[in-house]
């Protein structure tokens, strides 16, 4: 039994005599630890092609809408068009009866514009005896500069009461039908009220009013979407993009970036810019709500210096940099790789384009030393 362990022992000792022996014969032979590596580690660097694509999904829309609002406050009676109807500027789209409110509205619309009448008849009337008064030197400069800046105020007043009684001036009467008339030309798209529904003034009301119906332009048609910022820099506006439409799978449509947010959205707790991206839809086959996906052609270069992006690190001052293999020679026989600054462009993701600091043929690793040097320390 002892005779047997001191044979086990005696085998243990010899194994790492001879790796001891075998790491000491590499060190000796100028074999740094950081090339103790596979040919899977290192990369060569060649020319290639850099063809940045971005695939996002948007959905189609017209490139401008216009919301529909009654000038007054009342009751719809009589709609004159439907969804899908096609309309020109100043058709009649609808009849609203105005209420009550509306009718009291213009009793004192017109009351306000009395009295800024008569307030900037008052104010005239003063500067011109203010003028007088300073000619002979019985008043200050600064009591016929007050009476100016009462004047001014006295005429914007007056013209923001002129312009208010305008918009409701053939309200002449309680219960007289007000024609809605369309403010644009287009395809009704949406209707949102019927026959007999109440409806809120644009004008007078808290809030925005009611909009009735959104008119828009079906011949011009974009995709709207959105970047991430993380990939933002990479697009500018005219770059081209690829849209397939689900609609219609076995036809291909073009269009470019028309339109990039100057500022960032929210959405799903990713910051993001939304786009504008113009489509060219023969025989208007995109509809509004089609969902679309799109690729965004980004920056290309052809026959250029390239590498992959893990291969590139950033040094103490943030560089970029690669950790260049030395060309083992009889003058140089040190093959401990070297961190070389580069300088970087286009990138397609995958592959980044170097500009310079490599040369086709170097040879340089795919991860960092410091951390493959850890590695190898911890196999022995």
């Amino acid at each position: 039994m002892r005779k047997k362990r001191f044979i086990i022992i005696g085998i243990v000792v010899l194994i790492v005599i001879v790796m001891v022996i075998s790491r000491c014969g590499k060190k000796k032979a100028g074999v740094s630890p950081f090339m103790e590596t596979t040919s899977g580690d290192l990369y060569e660097v060649k020319h290639g092609n850099i063809d940045a694509k971005i695939d996002i999904t948007g959905e189609v829309q017209p490139e401008s809408v216009v919301e529909q609002k009654s000038r007054v406050s009342g009751k719809v009676v009589k709609l004159y068009v439907d969804e899908s109807d096609v309309v020109k500027m100043g058709d009649i789209l609808a009849d609203i009866e105005p209420d009550y409110n509306q009718a009291n509205t213009l009793f004192n619309t017109k009351a306000s514009l009395e009295r800024a009448a008569l307030a900037l008849e008052r104010a005239e009337k003063n500067i011109e005896d203010k003028a007088e008064l300073l000619a002979k030197n019985y008043i200050s400069q600064d009591d016929y500069d007050r009476a100016e800046e009462q004047l001014f105020e006295a005429q914007i007043q007056h013209a923001q009461a002129v312009r208010q009684y305008d918009m409701i001036s053939d309200l002449d009467v309680p219960g007289k039908v007000v024609h809605m008339y369309a403010t644009a030309a287009g395809t009704i798209i949406k209707r949102n009220v019927n026959e007999g529904e109440m409806v809120t003034s644009s004008i007078n009301s808290f809030g925005e009013g009611t909009v009735l119906m959104e008119i828009a332009d079906l011949s011009n048609m974009v995709v709207s979407s959105n970047i991430n910022e993380v990939d933002i820099s990479k697009f500018k506006l005219g770059q081209l993009a690829e849209i397939k439409l689900d609609a219609y799978p076995y036809e291909n449509f073009s269009g470019k970036i028309m339109k990039i947010a100057p500022k960032a959205t929210t959405i799903s707790n990713a910051k993001v810019f939304p786009v504008q991206i113009s489509i060219n839809a023969a025989g208007q086959k995109a509809k509004p709500g089609m969902t679309a996906a799109l690729s965004i052609q980004g920056e290309s270069r052809e026959n250029v210096i390239i590498i992959p992006i893990g291969a590139v690190f950033a040094d103490e001052m943030n560089q970029d940099v690669v950790y260049l293999v030395p060309k083992k020679d009889d003058d140089n026989d040190d093959t401990e790789p070297i961190s070389t600054p580069i300088r970087l462009g286009a990138n397609d993701f995958q592959m980044v384009e170097v500009i310079s600091g490599l040369a086709e043929g170097d040879q340089i690793m795919l991860s960092e030393p410091g951390k493959q040097k850890s590695m190898q320390f911890m196999m022995y």
